[in-house]
């Protein structure tokens, strides 16, 4: 028998029994909240016992096996740069080696061996230049941390708000305190919020560390890793906010990610929570389908052909999302072998994709807004989720209208129409 069908009948046994202990793990009606230990996945539990640049590539590429396999045929196999990283990857998990050698080395090259492997580089923009240079680099100090913000709920963390700021939005996170963000245990779901910042907002913008440190010991809900916050280092911020959650927050039950400029109807995502099968997977917003890169060099998420090449995979988009929480343990274990993408959103839908699990869309989420009529109507944002984007002054004006019980919609109150998403 030769090696290609021995590999054939070794992947249809290992599906069949991922499917047999999925169907299993759906059905089953035991309560698994809180899980602080461990996450149960397709028939076994992961444990991130060991840091998780130890966990051997052997163990994630037989635990995920079928989703991999199907993963890497939907990645094109091409001469740019990211397709070329993530294919180096998927020969380090066939063989069993580490991928992530580099990571403790920032830079991981240079301005002059980039420029040699790939093709343009040279005319890239800046932040590219500084995300490929840093791309490689994982690992940054905690400057400002909420060790006890999950540990100070009765029962464990029913929503964690994990909140994408950067340090001079010192507005935009007061309106989110004052409104959608309030912590408190309505219905006996505990609420907790947590904002994600780097340090400077790009090179030539002033350091707010001190400012923030204020504010951090005014309210207690800041998370300051020490990199530069600009657009490209969301996926890292992601990936520190992963990490974050499994040292302190590990029995939460939902986790929303959303920008400091969006509207969260927090009464209505607690509702529609509540009535969701917590033994399913939940990866939940706008979902983008049959995206591609944006090509046009003026764009804010202008992808050049060298750095990758093909479609993107079914995402939600990374103006807000839901997703369960035991999944961040799996989400940071695949992205361990998933080569960062500049796009955030984008990243968390291939790193999903490689996991196998589908974003599920809800016409509740509405992350590139509603139609201008229905921009100043409370009764529309009543029926929302999530909207974005919305000033300040905004927030709270539309917050004090929703939550009026005096307010009055009736069923003629229109239906909220989506905005059309850029390039689609």
């Amino acid at each position: 028998m030769n090696i290609s069908r021995c590999l054939s009948i070794v992947t249809a046994l290992l599906t069949l029994v991922a499917l047999k202990a999925y169907i299993e793990w759906t059905a089953e009606k035991e309560e698994r909240y809180p899980m602080p230990h461990a996450v149960r996945w397709q028939g076994g539990f992961i444990t991130p016992i060991q840091p998780f640049e130890d966990i051997s590539p052997a163990f994630v590429f037989h635990h995920f096996n079928a989703s991999l396999k199907q993963f890497r045929h939907k990645i094109p196999r091409a001469k740019a740069y990211w397709n070329d990283k993530q294919y180096k990857n998927f020969r380090a998990l066939e063989e069993g080696s580490a991928v992530n050698a580099s990571w403790n080395k920032c830079p991981s090259a240079d301005m002059e061996e980039l420029a040699t492997k790939i093709k343009h580089f040279n005319s890239y923009p800046e932040l590219y230049k500084n995300f490929i240079l840093y791309g490689d680099c994982r690992n940054y100090s905690l400057l400002i941390n909420e060790p006890r913000k999950c540990a100070e709920t009765k029962n464990n963390t029913f929503l964690l708000l994990a909140i994408k700021s950067v340090p001079g939005n010192f507005a935009a996170r007061q309106a989110v305190r004052d409104t959608w963000g309030q912590e408190g245990e309505p219905g006996g779901l505990a609420v907790r919020t947590v904002f994600l910042l780097g340090t400077a907002e790009g090179q030539f913008r002033p350091r707010l560390q001190h400012l923030v440190h204020f504010e951090s010991r005014s309210f207690g809900d800041i998370l300051m890793w020490d990199f530069e916050d600009t657009f490209f280092n969301l996926t890292l911020k992601d990936s520190l906010f992963l990490r974050w959650t499994l040292d302190y927050c590990q029995g939460v039950r939902f986790i929303l990610k959303g920008d400091d400029d969006v509207f969260i109807n927090t009464p209505k995502v607690l509702g529609y929570l509540s009535s969701v099968d917590a033994n399913k997977p939940l990866y939940m917003g706008q979902v983008m389908s049959n995206a591609s890169p944006f090509r046009a060099h003026r764009s804010k998420y202008y992808v050049p052909e060298s750095f990758y090449v093909g479609p993107y995979p079914a995402y939600a988009g990374g103006g807000g999302y839901i997703i369960s929480g035991p999944l961040a343990s799996l989400l940071l274990l695949i992205s361990q072998f998933v080569a960062f993408y500049p796009i955030d959103d984008v990243y968390t839908g291939l790193c999903f994709q490689a996991l196998g699990i589908p974003p599920q869309p809800h016409a509740g989420f509405m992350t590139f807004d509603i139609a201008e009529k229905d921009r100043e109507d409370p009764c529309v944002h009543s029926q929302l989720l999530l909207v974005h984007r919305r000033s300040p002054q905004q927030t709270l004006h539309l917050w004090k209208q929703i939550t009026d019980p005096n307010l009055r919609c009736g069923q003629e109150a229109s239906k909220p129409q989506a905005q059309k998403p850029p390039g689609f």
